[in-house]
């Protein structure tokens, strides 16, 4: 497989060249197939039970997106090769249906061209997600078809076909394909960006495979024939939605999921996402079973709550000491702003904080505390790990103790430990609440000096402290 320096070669390349190239680097390999789907359909050729029902066959094809466009990519060469109408060959569908039986029984008994390179087990998480992606993209244009009086089972093979490029380069350019998205800047296209790097656009790549009829010369706007306008604007919509249950890749998520909840609304009604969702999880049955990591949730399948989700989380990313923390803690605290709710305190989430978080991220001991304005004290209300430094009990709140300190503390109040006996310590203490202060937070954290706890230390503090309000609720 080639990687990304070898493409490096390609730039004192014409276009052409570039995208010759290429084809031949994806042809072969494609991406990878259910082998159990594989299985099933070559034992059914060859059994004759798709003779008599061959609708049955199609219905077969479309569970396994590779499978399904390998057949189309197949099929559309031979009907090149016979001169069949370009009607046909443009249409996924008739095309299947003239390949019949006997030309895609042929073709899979081809073990040398059915491809075997890549496996889903094997295929990295990105690459997982795109075929999710094309899911949701193909089962929109599916279910929005049909709303429309359009032919559903044309709509989501268009939705299939449509995301082959992007398939193809995540396969088979895996090092490019990961690193521009990780790097997508809000205002960038994936599409766009790709092409920088490739120097082709994944639908000209798309285009050039699944419609040899075109020629060597032809653009990627040779394919955008008026016939497929409508299919492919209710694609679009998909593959908004898609990038919409996607924040954490695509900045451009929030706009996206605007542009589809205003179509969907106009054309499903309120209910459209259940809609949408109910198909996927029928659509995607096989890659549920097969690759359950990531379709295992698809029946979860919600835009809003994910961009509010990823709206939480960016709230601790962006804390400006988050980067201090162990990068375990970091996953750690992203998982849990991920399963915040903005109405209600989560107990068990306040737990996983307090009980699994703050030891992972090197605190020994500590104690929230509580105002209890009734007996004008600090009370402890949940104890962490082993406290060493102090007593746990109820404190006056009077001048004198570190924890009522720090109630009037802009700052963190720091204490050393004063047993030299001991591993030094030292207690961190930090008021919990903006304006009016609810409590105070009190970890203790092993020093390798009697000096101070230094920047990072206090820094990652103040994001275990911002993350208790904010489980909490407190502003």
């Amino acid at each position: 497989m080639k990687n990304s320096k070898e493409l490096g070669t390609f730039k004192g390349d014409s276009n052409s060249r570039r995208i010759d190239r290429a084809l031949q680097h994806v042809s072969k390999p494609w991406f990878p197939m259910n082998p159990e789907v594989l299985k099933r359909v070559r034992e059914g050729l060859d059994t004759g039970i798709y003779d008599a029902n061959f609708e049955s066959l199609m219905v077969e094809l479309k569970t396994d997106f590779a499978l399904f466009t390998f057949i189309v990519k197949e099929l559309s060469q031979r009907a090149v090769l016979e001169n069949v109408s370009q009607t046909i060959i443009s249409n996924p569908l008739e095309l299947i249906r003239w390949g019949n039986t006997k030309h895609i029984k042929e073709i899979l008994a081809e073990q040398q061209k059915v491809p075997n390179m890549h496996s889903l087990h094997w295929s990295e998480p990105f690459q997982i997600q795109r075929l999710r992606e094309t899911a949701i993209i193909a089962t929109t244009a599916s279910v929005l078809s049909e709303k429309k009086n359009l032919d559903p089972e044309l709509g989501f093979s268009r939705g299939v076909i449509r995301e082959i490029g992007l398939n193809l380069i995540a396969w088979n350019y895996p090092s490019v394909y990961s690193k521009v998205l990780a790097e997508l800047q809000p205002g960038q296209n994936l599409d766009d960006e790709l092409s920088k790097e490739l120097g082709f656009t994944p639908g000209l790549l798309a285009m050039r495979l699944m419609r040899p009829d075109k020629g060597p010369d032809a653009t990627e706007s040779a394919d955008q024939d008026s016939g497929w306008a409508t299919y492919d604007e209710l694609c679009e919509v998909g593959e908004n939605l898609a990038r919409a249950e996607n924040p954490e890749t695509y900045p451009s998520a929030e706009n996206d999921w605007q542009k589809a909840k205003s179509f969907l609304s106009d054309t499903l009604g309120e209910k459209a996402i259940t809609i949408i969702r109910d198909k996927a999880v029928e659509n995607s049955k096989h890659y549920q079973k097969s690759l359950p990591e990531v379709f295992g949730n698809i029946g979860q399948f919600n835009p809003q709550q994910n961009i509010e989700k990823h709206k939480r989380v960016s709230r601790a990313i962006e804390e400006r000491y988050l980067k201090y923390c162990p990068e375990g803690v970091q996953k750690s605290l992203k998982d849990l702003y991920a399963e915040l709710s903005d109405d209600s305190v989560n107990k068990n989430l306040v737990g996983k904080l307090l009980k699994s978080i703050v030891p992972e991220a090197g605190f020994t001991g500590g104690c929230v505390f509580v105002v209890d304005p009734s007996s004008l004290s600090l009370k402890p209300r949940t104890l962490i790990g082993k406290v060493q430094m102090r007593q746990i009990t109820n404190v006056a709140l009077e001048p004198g103790d570190a924890a009522v300190s720090a109630l009037s503390s802009p700052q963190p109040v720091v204490q050393l430990s004063d047993d030299l006996g001991d591993p030094s310590l030292a207690g961190i203490y930090c008021s919990l609440g903006g304006r009016k202060k609810i409590g105070v937070l009190y970890l203790e954290t092993p020093q390798q000096s009697r000096n101070k706890p230094n920047e990072e230390t206090l820094g990652v503090f103040e994001v275990i402290r911002k993350a208790l309000c904010d489980t909490l609720l407190i502003e």
